[in-house]
């Protein structure tokens, strides 16, 4: 069964078998991305606002928004201090006229600054410099980069190139676009220099910067302004500053897929990763990741080595796969590192979703700090409810079988326009209320368990191991916005060596998901059909062994699992609640036997 899904040619590690997720890629026609970065390195965080719908909280200097997928034409976007009054005048308010089919980045930087003796505040000192993104499918292994000279008080025109003196990229123009270049991946040291001076006079060293392949870097020059304190502003420095941020490249249209690269094994030393042969990802370190890296066609070799070695060194470790063709519509991939021990493969073994049938099969490859396993994983990076953001959960801590997310509780609705909400009750004296779980039987190693649940603030986001009530990892006052796929990847392991930690990824969803495809199959004589997930619910029907049946999704517990059915006594279809109990039935996707902890919450009247 698992060779209809994918097919593998093993040669020193395998990927596991996995349930695919499906998605359908929305049609770009009058729809355009846009992210959004903050350059004010000189102002600090900052609210983000897109036609007035708060789009970034707090985002931090020299960091990106996802890219965001908005209908083209003209949008207003606001930038404002942290929490500050939506009536504030703005550090900066301006019309971006988003192109169809494009991507853009918006730049908030700072143009004004204070001089002695002149108190000078953040209101409306800021300005907005659009650049076009060419994401365009890129030969594999190269990497594509561009730079922006937006350092107001520096020496200009600049270049960026290498501490000897020799040009990158040559004669940045302040405030002017510049085209793009396309260079091997790999690590580059990197300096910024005066374009008209003889020598080549270097204005900052910024080390070395690790390019990944089939990925658009974009340097951004600013001046080198130290935040200020409250809302003043600091003089202009005539130094330049650079930092760097990476977007994703597209893989050919309807052709190709998008791997992200995730290094979770601590145990494993430095890698460097291959995809046919070519260098995508130099000096891979513990804790770090790829965009995801668009990819021609659907078969690829994967092979990795430790980082620096010869091509003529054995690699530690090599595969082959390819996704068939009832599979392409699954864009987003994530190849997924692991540390490979007794505790894990335990895990693995225990929570296999159909035992025997080679299914999540633990298969590692060693390496001289220990034993590593590597899977494949599905991302669904479709689009989200309205007012909903999604939240996935990746378990990669050593020891920890499954894990669960809970939450002290979820933000209130968004009022509706014209309606006056019922005022709450006042709190009475009681126990302390019992947190709302997010996602249930996360399993080592497996697939993303997933919820929507309503964007706003959450106090208090924790990871607890199942049957537990010791919390493992905590984020507290948090933000999720609206239409955004939070990627949540528990690293490290309980015992401390190294510490527990988290790896947050952000995403926009995009495109209309397929109906999903999970059918089951009645595996008992008779079984009790209900309308409400309890065994006290009244029964709809009795379905008979081998019946087959569309499976919906799971309750909050994954004790029941709600189903679409043919009644066998009218040929009505009908829907109902079975129980989720080993022996009862048996769900797949695409032939691939699925474990019910990893289905999607059905939500459903």
């Amino acid at each position: 069964m698992l060779k209809k899904l994918i097919s593998l040619l093993i040669v020193a590690i395998a990927f596991m078998g996995f349930a695919v997720r499906l998605e359908a890629q929305q049609p770009q026609v009058n729809l355009g991305n846009l992210r959004v970065v903050n350059a004010l390195v000189g102002v600090g965080a900052v609210d983000v606002f897109l036609d007035g719908e708060r789009v970034a909280y707090g985002l931090e200097p020299e960091q990106a928004t996802p890219y965001l997928f908005v209908l083209a034409g003209n949008h207003n976007l606001t930038v404002r201090p942290i929490n500050a009054d939506e009536l504030s005048t703005p550090i900066a308010d301006v019309l971006i006229d988003l192109v169809p089919n494009g991507s853009q980045t918006a730049i908030i930087y700072q143009k004004q600054f204070a001089v002695p003796g002149e108190n000078l505040t953040s209101a409306q000192s800021g300005a907005v410099f659009v650049i076009d993104d060419d994401r365009s499918p890129i030969r594999l292994g190269k990497t594509r980069l561009t730079a922006i000279h937006l350092a107001l008080g520096t020496p200009q025109p600049l270049t960026i190139g290498y501490p000897s003196g020799e040009a990158l990229l040559y004669r940045l123009n302040l405030e002017q676009a510049y085209g793009t270049i396309d260079i091997d991946s790999g690590a580059y040291p990197l300096a910024v220099m005066d374009a008209d001076s003889p020598d080549n006079l270097i204005l900052q060293r910024f080390g070395e910067a690790n390019f990944y392949g089939n990925t658009l870097y974009t340097l951004i020059v600013v001046p080198d302004v130290a935040p200020a304190v409250g809302n003043a502003l600091e003089a202009v420095s005539p130094d330049p500053r650079m930092f760097i941020i990476s977007a994703p490249l597209d893989p050919p249209s309807g052709d190709g897929l998008r791997l992200r690269i995730m290094h979770t094994a601590h145990d494993t030393a430095v890698l460097d990763i291959y995809i046919d042969e070519r260098l995508v990802a130099s000096r891979v370190n513990y804790g770090r990741f790829t965009e995801y890296l668009g990819l021609a066609n659907y078969g690829h070799t994967i092979t990795i080595r430790r980082f620096g070695a010869s091509l003529d060194e054995p690699p530690l470790g090599r595969a082959l796969f390819t996704i068939t063709p009832e599979n392409t519509t699954q864009l987003n991939w994530t190849l997924l590192l692991v540390n490979s021990n007794e505790a894990n493969t335990a895990a693995l073994q225990a929570n296999a979703a159909a035992p025997g049938e080679g299914v999540n099969a633990p298969i590692v490859f060693n390496t001289p700090g220990g034993a590593v396993m590597v899977t494949l994983l599905p991302d669904n990076i479709s689009e989200t409810q309205r007012d909903f953001a999604r939240v996935r959960v990746i378990n990669a801590a050593d020891g920890v079988p499954a894990l669960r997310l809970l939450t002290k509780a979820f933000p209130p609705p968004e009022p509706v326009p014209g309606v006056t909400p019922t005022p709450a009750p006042p709190p009475t004296p009681g126990p302390t209320p019992t947190p709302a779980s997010v996602t249930e039987g996360v399993v080592f190693g497996a697939e993303a368990n997933e919820a929507e649940i309503p964007a706003g603030f959450y106090e208090d986001l924790t990871f607890v191991p199942e049957g537990s009530t010791g919390v493992l990892e905590r984020i507290q006052n948090v933000q999720l916005v609206a239409g955004v796929v939070y990627t949540f990847v528990l690293v490290g392991s309980p015992a401390g060596n190294p510490p527990l930690d988290l790896i947050m990824l952000e995403d926009y969803g995009t495109g209309l998901p397929i109906e999903r495809l999970y059918s089951g199959v009645i595996t008992t004589a008779s079984a009790r059909i209900r309308a409400t997930p309890s065994t006290n619910g009244a029964q709809v029907a009795a379905l008979t062994n081998g019946t087959e049946v569309e499976v919906l999704g799971r309750n909050r517990t994954s004790e029941w699992l709600r189903i679409r059915f043919i009644n066998p006594l009218n040929s009505t279809r009908l829907e109902g609640w079975i129980s989720a109990t080993a022996g009862i039935i048996r769900v797949s996707r695409l032939g691939v036997p699925v474990n019910v902890a990893a289905l999607p919450e059905y939500t459903g009247p």
